[in-house]
């Protein structure tokens, strides 16, 4: 892998139906990222963002 590689981004869902995208190394420090901007929150899925969203 090149060190020029850019760090993925993940949409981590929760189960009250709100959803944060956050650049992490991996889905686990993604989840914990998003626990900490969420304390008491339940995540129900983390997904990988295959390309960003565009300015319409």
């Amino acid at each position: 892998m090149s060190d020029t590689a850019a760090t993925p981004i993940f949409r981590v869902h929760f189960h009250d139906g709100t959803s944060v995208d956050i650049s992490a190394a991996n889905s686990l420090i993604a989840e914990r990222d998003a626990r900490k901007g969420r304390p008491g929150s339940f995540v129900k899925k983390i997904k990988l963002v295959r390309e960003e969203k565009r300015d319409a």
